[in-house]
């Protein structure tokens, strides 16, 4: 007994049987090989991108090896500048809860003076009067996560001389953290009515045993032992010249060979124009902000940061835009000290400038940026002669010859 295209039964259930076990294999591998997949996608993306500037350093006499090896040699020094900017802003313990009591003593002043607040906290203006309801649960919320818990307030006060000790007006941080104290304790003790004497937030309660947290020098290892799979696809993907695209193409039945390759041949010219046209667009985006955040008196190293989160958020419409505010208002009101090469820009209105220099660069990547790098990466064939010896592979030039 067959069935109707001749396979026997037997030979259609080992087929099903095959097929149904190819896949659970494979989800188990991808599911098991998960932290794999963006550093292989990113270093393919890259790779993709990277083809047009192969073909011209060939075109120049340098041979193919080389030209890889200087693109590998220029990805891995823009990594380890990233890596060290973003390196330069992680604050350590200390300074994290510095920057905890700096925010919490800014949260609570702003509030207090908006509001128009007396030092009980209990009476204020008619906007207060209107909104307490709503607005002083949120600010309990948030003075509850800005607290600094008594290991934070021990480390603290151990890397300021006298620690409370100390007098009035000799450390600005020590100050703030007596405000913050003052504003606690009159802030929760309706919620904490035992902690009269309260100096921290009350501490988190005693977990069960967990697994130890990783140091940093742990999660770097982990991060390069992840990432070093990137630079072996990067050189791999350079060096295919049309061989993964003659394997696909052979594949297909000599009835839809024609169509498939020019279907193949404009997806590679549209796709990797968009692609090349959206990655100027990005660093163009990034450099444009951490120039402009520069300029208004952020710090070179966060404006830097700043620039490259944009830069590479920009991926998704305006979330880039929107990095680079949430990132230039926390500096501008975290911080007391800019320095500003614009003569007008002061600590007192340098949160309205940070807003100006991000829709001065969302204004100029919308008529500039956009129009002139993706808008013409996107026309065809005209902003293809751009990249004139990308190779788009070898079956495409053959099929055309013929």
């Amino acid at each position: 007994m067959t069935c109707r295209n001749g396979a026997s039964p037997a030979a259609l259930l080992f087929k099903i049987l095959a097929t149904v076990a190819g896949v659970v294999v494979s989800a188990y591998l991808l599911w098991k090989l998960r932290s794999l997949i963006v550093p292989v996608t990113v270093s393919g993306i890259m790779a993709y991108i990277c083809r047009p500037l192969i073909a011209r350093l060939e075109h120049y006499r340098i041979p193919r090896g080389l030209a890889m090896g200087l693109l590998l040699v220029a990805f891995v020094l823009t990594g380890l500048f990233v890596a060290g900017r973003i390196r330069a802003i992680v604050p350590s313990e200390i300074k994290a809860a510095e920057l905890k009591v700096h925010a919490l003593y800014k949260v609570n002043e702003g509030y207090n003076r908006v509001m128009g607040l007396d030092p009980s906290l209990t009476r204020g203006n008619r906007l207060y009067r209107l909104l307490h309801d709503e607005l002083d649960p949120v600010l309990e919320r948030i003075n509850r996560f800005l607290a600094l818990t008594r290991e934070e307030e021990s480390q603290f006060l151990a890397s300021h001389p006298h620690g409370h000790d100390a007098a009035k007006g000799s450390d600005r941080l020590l100050e703030y953290h007596r405000a913050n104290l003052r504003t606690l304790k009159l802030r929760i003790k309706e919620a904490f009515p035992e902690a009269e004497g309260i100096r921290t937030a009350p501490p988190a309660p005693t977990l069960a045993p967990g697994p130890a947290l990783k140091t940093p020098l742990a999660t770097l290892g982990h991060i390069l032992s992840v990432w070093c799979v990137a630079p072996l696809v990067f050189l791999f993907l350079l060096r295919d010249t049309g061989e993964i695209k003659r394997g696909l193409l052979s594949v297909v039945p000599n009835r839809l060979f024609e169509p498939a390759l020019r279907v193949l041949a404009d997806l590679d010219l549209a796709l990797g124009n968009y692609l090349r046209g959206l990655f100027l667009e990005c660093g163009l985006l990034g450099l444009t902000v951490g120039v402009l955040l520069a300029l208004v008196g952020l710090p070179l190293r966060w404006a830097i940061a700043i620039g490259l989160f944009a830069g590479a958020t920009n991926v998704v419409p305006y979330l880039g835009s929107a990095i680079a505010l949430v990132g230039g208002l926390a500096y501008a009101f975290l911080s007391e000290e800019i320095h500003p090469i614009i003569p007008m820009v002061n600590p007192e209105n340098v949160a309205i400038w940070v807003i100006a220099a991000v829709v001065l660069a969302e204004l100029i990547k919308n008529v500039f940026i956009e129009p002139l790098i993706l808008g013409g990466a996107v026309k065809g064939q005209q902003t293809y002669g751009a990249f004139p010896a990308i190779q788009v592979g070898g079956c495409e030039f053959e099929c055309r010859a013929r």
